[in-house]
């Protein structure tokens, strides 16, 4: 362990792999020449190597929760995601250096380096700031990784140093979507796994959630009209990830504060998750299939909600919903939640029980108590009156 990260490579790797993608513990070091830009938050940005092509994609997602172990990872990701819909066009690959998105990296590189259509990878590194130079050190092992790869490397770091969960999730997501916007991408691909699907699960069920949140994470969720956020490997074992790497002689970093319980998902997968599979061996593969059928019910459920939306009004940031006490209170949520991204509210304090209220208050149409107002997580403020609720963003 160095500065508080494990790299894990693998000592009797094949020199020659280098040029496949292969990377030695002192490989990275080199990569210390880089230009400023500025790019969503303080962003370091490189252009590494040339383009390299990759695959374009169709609306339809069809993976399973959990892929076959006999299959290789570049089979399972081609199965969830398949290559000739994707030729053609800009990805944005979210890559923290650890082995999951490592994988992803990899994989993708080598899909698209044998299609026919030119299209581009865009190795995308979020440095949070947080463990000093091993945070330094993750960008650079990034940077080395997508050079041997000849693909494209831009890197972001954050300029303030909150290391709450949401508010980390928050920064890497806007860094990416501002790098695919800027690079004219049409996707970006993130590594989550099958097993960080089922601690979502977990998680959102400690929280209090209703059945979407028992959905898990959705493989494939639009930006807006023109970037979408897939993660093909979301049907893939985690360790079935960390075989693949060894089998290609590839190494990866490992984040020490994974380790840290003080984070609630790091205590789930360290604690909780191995508990349970001590008296339920199978648990986390019943628990991905429960997941599944969660969503295709949400899947239901998102489609009806996006009709709900198109009476009501919503426009400049401000929401004008109509009361309705005739469509399912199911419906009515999914709608809320879908104008809540649209606008880019943070929906990570929305619990259950916030959702059932904007239901309950939309459905009320008692004159003697509909009119109400009150403050959602994210300051939202809410106003019903007479025949209409309005949201807002509260100005103080």
């Amino acid at each position: 362990m160095s500065g508080g990260v494990l790299i894990f490579t693998l000592s009797d790797a094949n020199p020659a792999t280098k040029g496949a993608g292969g990377i030695t513990s002192q490989d990275y070091q080199l990569a210390t020449s880089r230009e400023t830009t500025g790019v969503g938050l303080s962003c370091s940005g490189r252009l590494a190597a040339p383009k390299v092509p990759v695959f374009q994609s169709s609306r339809k997602f069809s993976a399973s929760f959990f892929m076959p172990a006999a299959t290789t990872l570049i089979d399972q990701l081609s199965d969830a995601w398949p290559p000739h819909r994707w030729a053609g066009v800009g990805v944005v690959v979210g890559c923290s250096g650890g082995a999951d998105s490592v994988g992803l990296l990899r994989v993708m590189a080598e899909i698209g380096a044998s299609l026919p259509q030119s299209g581009f990878l865009v190795a995308a590194h979020f440095n949070h700031a947080l463990r000093g130079e091993a945070s330094d050190g993750d960008e650079h092992f990034v940077e080395a990784l997508a050079r041997s790869l000849g693909v494209r490397f831009v890197g972001g770091r954050a300029l303030k140093t909150k290391s709450d969960e949401a508010s980390l999730r928050s920064a890497r997501l806007e860094f990416l979507v501002d790098t695919a916007k800027s690079l004219g991408c049409r996707y970006i691909t993130l590594a989550h796994s099958a097993d960080d699907n089922v601690e979502t699960v977990l998680h959102h069920l400690m929280r209090g959630t209703g059945p979407s949140g028992l959905a898990g994470i959705a493989p494939h969720r639009p930006v807006d009209d023109d970037l979408v956020i897939v993660r093909p490997l979301i049907g893939v074992r985690r360790q079935s990830i960390r075989d693949y790497l060894v089998k290609v002689g590839q190494s990866w970093r490992e984040d020490a504060s994974n380790a840290e319980t003080v984070y609630q998902r790091n205590w789930l997968r360290n604690e909780l998750i191995p508990l349970i599979e001590s008296r339920y061996a199978d648990a986390t593969e019943a628990i991905g299939r429960a997941a599944m059928a969660q969503r295709d019910w949400r899947d239901l459920i998102d489609s009806a909600g996006a009709d709900w939306v198109q009476a009501q009004a919503v426009a400049d940031g401000k929401v004008l919903v109509w009361r309705d006490s005739e469509t399912p209170s199911a419906v009515v949520i999914a709608g809320l939640q879908t104008i809540w991204d649209r606008l880019g509210w943070p929906r990570g304090e929305m619990t259950r029980d916030h959702w059932l209220r904007l239901a309950a208050t939309i459905a009320d149409q008692d004159p003697s108590t509909n009119e109400q107002r009150y403050t959602l997580p994210g300051k939202i403020d809410v106003r019903a009156s007479g025949k209409s609720i309005r949201f807002a963003v509260c100005n103080t």
